[in-house]
């Protein structure tokens, strides 16, 4: 986040969907926080590794938020949406037609049960598709693949707990 009074552009990408989100850091855990010109003021608290407590408009809401580069895993209300956050180097690199090759490495972010493996070795996946369904603080989180390609290895099997950081799945 930006450091207080000063502001940080970056575009939002769900699917095909796109946003553009302004923050400004307000200091004392209060951000401005702009979507397509919406305003609204945020007032964000950590209550635990991985978790936040937000006040927006007067109303309190709980999420979880993991990141892995700049894919993130917002989990609110029993389901988890993911979305990828660009900064102004990041769209450049993007609208230059980077190329995404070679394997990808997908670790688990935080501790939990795998409750569900989605796809098989050799399988041809897009970005984003679903790999596997961790459960972690009683929710359940679907791991999705971080690019296209195919499902090279599979390290891990249903009813398996497995560690923060742990290899999950490799697509190349």
């Amino acid at each position: 986040m930006p450091e207080a009074g000063r502001r940080a552009r970056f575009a939002a990408l769900a699917g095909e969907a796109s946003r553009t989100v302004e923050v400004t850091a307000l200091g004392e855990g209060r951000y401005e926080v702009a979507v397509d010109g919406q305003v609204r003021v945020v007032d964000g608290r950590a209550t635990g590794p991985a978790s936040f407590s937000l006040l927006i408009d007067n109303v309190v809401t709980e999420v979880g938020v993991v990141a892995r580069g700049d894919v993130w895993a917002i989990a609110l209300g029993g389901r988890t949406h993911r979305l990828r956050l660009l900064d102004a180097r990041a769209l450049r690199a993007r609208a230059g037609g980077g190329v995404d090759t070679g394997e990808r490495e997908v670790h688990a972010s935080m501790p939990g049960k795998v409750v569900a493996v989605l796809v098989s070795v050799g399988a041809t996946v897009e970005a984003g598709t679903g790999l596997l369904v961790i459960e972690a603080m009683k929710m359940e989180n679907e791991i999705a693949s971080p690019r296209a390609g195919t499902v090279r290895e599979l390290r891990v099997r249903p009813g398996q707990a497995v560690e923060a950081g742990e290899l999950l799945a490799v697509v190349e």
